[in-house]
């Protein structure tokens, strides 16, 4: 069988690259449609590139590929992208389409509903793609296969249960990133998951969604060492990069785990990484066992700094002082620190904002990276959004088609929209510059949010994202030619 996968964006996705791997593995014939998405949704949006890439030569790609069946793997912010380019491939190829990743997996019968999509997958995918293709190449009934929901020729959707979750990752191959390397996503520093899942319970991640649907399982699943070494050893051979980026969201989840990791991999692979952790998750200990191992950069989800609101409203359980004493131990050993706030949360108020200024103010951290929160269905917080107000019926739609981002804007019925905006654009760049910056910025925190904070944003991403945004800024044109010269292959 020959499948298509489609994705927007210009990261490699680790979902679509396991189960590329595990078809292949079975004989199936895989490839990737990418659209880097540049003229859409990049820093700075820029619409001229999209007359390099166009719709249209994806298109002629698709068509020329002759796939039996089209997948896409889907995240909230994005699913208006997908649905636009979803019904174009359905209006010039009668291909089945099956769609998974956490949007479909979170509102089903809303995705479900879609006349583009004829499947869904919810919960992970390897296993149930498998058994999909298969039975689509022998010609038999595919209406019973767990995690899929079914859409058949009338209309009607055979929602079938979840199957238990593979406990043993190691069972799978390693993820097939070739299938984006083609398209120059793949750059100096490879994107790497240890395990799956996460042994905190954020009110706003995704992640405790997904826990709630295995509730006698244990989501959080992690690779042994071994398996994990064999595929970086992999990787410095195919690719030769100059660092790891682990997007595990607390990398250290087992001190003995760790130990065993932090031999193998100064012995065998010996490259700077980059990781996660919480303050709670901070010590002495580990913070310099990290740098031992190659470690030169964390980042830490402070997300505010009113405790009352991270404790109740987000149960993040952790005080100012540990946040600053994790701040202090990562800097003393010589790490990077990467300090991520995000603003906008119910009940949240200006003072409150405040009040996130001024503790990473406190804690100086290399860089500060800010968001706003956006209310992903299902999470616990989405839930209480919908009790409170802040979240009412046109919101849910909104929401559900995808509109709005956590770098946009508050999609929330919010007293403080405005103020969350300017919050949201100005702490990086106030939290990392001179005092006397501060002063010239601060009256504009009490401002109507406009084309000088804009300005301001604009001018301050080289600044505030260093050597990331130069890393992208020297990708871009390269995913670009890649991306041109294989889609006038054909």
């Amino acid at each position: 069988m020959r499948i298509l996968f489609f994705d927007i964006g210009e990261i490699d996705y680790k979902g679509v690259e396991i189960i590329s791997a595990v078809l292949k593995q079975h004989g199936h014939t895989v490839d990737l449609l990418l659209d880097p998405g540049f003229g859409k949704h990049y820093y700075l949006k820029l619409p001229l590139l999209n007359h390099l890439i166009t719709d249209a030569r994806l298109l002629i790609k698709a068509i020329a590929f002759k796939p039996d069946i089209i997948g896409m793997s889907i995240v909230t912010n994005n699913f208006q992208y997908f649905r636009a380019f979803g019904k174009k491939l359905k209006d010039v190829m009668n291909v089945p389409i099956i769609v998974g990743g956490i949007h479909p997996t979170s509102v089903p019968e809303e995705v479900i509903k879609e006349d583009w999509v004829d499947m869904i997958c919810i919960g992970d995918g390897e296993e149930a793609m498998v058994e999909l293709i298969e039975k689509l190449e022998s010609k038999v009934d595919i209406s019973h296969i767990q995690n899929l929901w079914v859409k058949d020729k009338n209309g009607n959707v055979n929602k079938n249960s979840l199957r238990p979750l593979v406990k043993d990752l190691d069972k799978h191959p390693f993820p097939d990133r070739s299938i984006y390397a083609q398209y120059g996503v793949l750059g100096k520093r490879i994107r790497f998951m240890t395990a799956r899942g996460c042994p905190h319970n954020c009110s706003f991640c995704v992640n405790s969604f997904r826990k709630n649907l295995y509730p006698e399982e244990h989501y959080l699943r992690k690779r042994s060492v071994q398996n994990v070494i064999s595929e970086l050893e992999l990787l410095k051979k195919q690719y030769s990069p100059k660092g790891i980026r682990f997007e595990d969201d607390v990398f250290v989840l087992d001190k003995k785990w760790f130990n065993e990791f932090k031999a193998e991999y100064i012995n065998k692979v010996s490259l700077p990484f980059h990781c996660y952790i919480t303050p709670t998750g901070v010590s002495d200990e580990i913070v310099k066992s990290l740098k031992e191992c190659g470690c030169e950069s964390i980042a830490m989800g402070i997300q505010s700094g009113n405790e009352t609101l991270r404790s109740n409203i987000m149960n993040r359980h952790y005080s100012n002082e540990k946040v600053i004493m994790a701040a202090e131990i990562i800097k003393k050993h010589g790490l990077r620190l990467y300090a991520e706030y995000m603003f906008g949360f119910p009940e949240e108020t200006p003072e409150n904002m405040m009040e996130t200024l001024e503790l990473s103010n406190k804690i100086h951290a290399y860089n500060s990276w800010s968001a706003i929160f956006y209310p992903f269905p299902g999470t616990g917080l989405y839930n209480y959004c919908c009790t409170t107000g802040n979240i009412d019926e046109t919101i849910k739609r909104d929401i559900v088609n995808g509109k709005g981002s956590p770098q946009s804007f508050s999609v929330l019925n919010h007293p403080y929209k405005n103020e969350i905006r300017i919050f949201k654009t100005l702490l990086p760049l106030y939290t990392s510059a001179p005092r006397f910056i501060q002063k010239i910025l601060r009256p504009l925190l009490k401002r109507k949010y406009g084309l000088l904070h804009k300005m301001i944003y604009i001018l301050s991403i080289p600044l505030l994202e260093k050597k990331e945004f130069f890393y992208r800024v020297v990708r871009l044109p390269v995913i670009l030619f890649k991306t041109f010269r294989i889609l006038h292959q054909h």
